[in-house]
């Protein structure tokens, strides 16, 4: 890989490769979250990949794609711990399926160009106002959608119930109310405040040369900026657990146990195999003695951020055994801080761990996703790096992970004849 400093706060990495016959493009603008910006920075990045001043249609914009070979353009919005990143990705085949074009390299990098700095709308009055809308129309609906899918929606409330800092616990995506309020020309303001102060990382994937990509992203319009930004959040922990019951439609209750687990970044990778081995895996603790031994649930799994220290475990239960699950998964935990794990069990899990891993560098989208947390995060691991720090995790350290694992939160979402 090769970073290049493109400016003050902007940087370009290349990782050239013959692996694949696409070029991935992917330009990350990335700030600490907050309130104020979300809403304008979701439907910006809504309109950014919707239309422009050039393609003011999805079918001027689909026909343009078309003529750069099938190229794909998009958008996303997402969170690394306490940083907040609006997207643009871009994939293009290789120059070599293009023999019309120059260079489709440089052609991309010139579409990009457009999408960002001509958006469909103006400074004074702001995005196209039908335009803008209906993207807003389309987001609330999603977001509707969303709330419909009760292990979704009983995974936010729980976010929601755990976190002090309601900022903390506001999804990528953000919310109805903050979506409702945000004006055509707040979006438009929130998206160029985006493009002259976020920091910006660059990401190119494919069989490209370095002075080649370094020159196209040198036209894009970016100056330097300073770097603001942690990804980290602490909470303080609380003696007392948190309890949260929730009455909704549901036939199947969902109870979602929420911990702190707050451990140094240099030992990240025994928080890894705690994970797999309590709930992250389909061989975990979790599934195999929660789900299939004693049948308790229905669906079961532990999900770890390592930069906000949240553990959570969610499982779909039956109303009547909400409370020999939770028994039962205190149990899994208690087993953890006491025993240590057989060398067998431990072998497995890092033996599946590693296997996913290498699955993952055959996949352009998690090669590039894995190098912005590592940018943003300020470490740098390679394949065989990650491979054995995996492998070098004992049954002691997995140990002392459990042992710092602090319960914070209890939350049922329940319903049904049970419930009446």
């Amino acid at each position: 890989m090769t970073t290049v400093t493109v400016q003050p706060g902007v940087f370009l990495h290349v990782l050239p490769s013959q692996q694949f016959a696409t070029t991935r493009i992917l330009v990350n603008f990335t700030r600490q979250h907050d309130a104020t910006s979300l809403g304008g920075r979701v439907l910006a990045s809504n309109m950014l990949e919707t239309a422009s001043k050039k393609y003011p249609s999805q079918t001027a914009l689909a026909r343009a794609l078309s003529e750069l070979y099938g190229a794909s353009f998009g958008t996303d919005v997402l969170k690394t711990g306490a940083l907040h990143t609006l997207r643009l990705r871009m994939t293009l085949v290789h120059d070599s399926f293009a023999p019309d074009s120059e260079s489709l390299l440089v052609d991309g990098f010139a579409f990009i160009r457009e999408m960002m700095c001509a958006p469909l709308g103006d400074a004074e009055q702001g995005f196209h106002p039908t335009v803008f809308e209906r993207q807003r129309e389309i987001s609330l609906d999603e977001i509707a959608g969303l709330q419909e899918e009760k292990p979704f929606y009983a995974a936010r409330q729980a976010i929601n119930a755990y976190f002090d800092d309601p900022v903390q616990a506001l999804p990528a995506y953000g919310t109805v109310d903050l979506l409702k309020t945000v004006t055509p020309k707040e979006a438009w303001d929130a998206w160029f405040d985006t493009m002259q102060h976020d920091r910006v990382d660059i990401i190119v994937l494919g069989d490209v040369d370095v002075a080649t990509v370094t020159q196209a992203v040198q036209q894009l319009p970016l100056t330097g900026r300073a770097i603001v930004g942690n990804p980290y959040y602490e909470q303080p922990e609380k003696d007392a657990v948190k309890q949260v019951v929730e009455l909704d439609k549901v036939n199947q209750a969902r109870l979602i146990l929420a911990y702190q687990l707050h451990i140094a970044q240099t030992d990240r990778f025994q928080g890894f195999v705690f994970n797999a081995l309590f709930g992250g895996l389909a061989v975990s603790r979790l599934f195999m003695n929660v789900r299939e031994s004693a049948g308790l649930a229905y669906s079961v799994y532990s999900d770890y951020n390592p930069y906000t220290g949240l553990l959570m475990v969610e499982a779909g239960v039956d109303h009547a055994k909400l409370g020999e699950a939770e028994q039962r998964i205190d149990a899994e935990l208690t087993r953890l801080q006491t025993e240590l794990v057989a060398d067998d069990e431990l072998a497995m899990i890092k033996r599946l761990m590693k296997a996913d891993y290498v699955t993952s560098l055959d996949q352009p989208g998690r090669i590039t996703e894995r190098l912005q947390n590592q940018e943003l995060i300020g470490y740098h691991t390679t394949a065989e790096e990650w491979l054995a720090a995996v492998e070098s995790v004992t049954a002691q350290q997995v140990q002392q992970v459990a042992n710092a694992v602090k319960k914070q939160l209890h939350y049922e979402l329940v319903g049904g004849t049970q419930n009446d």
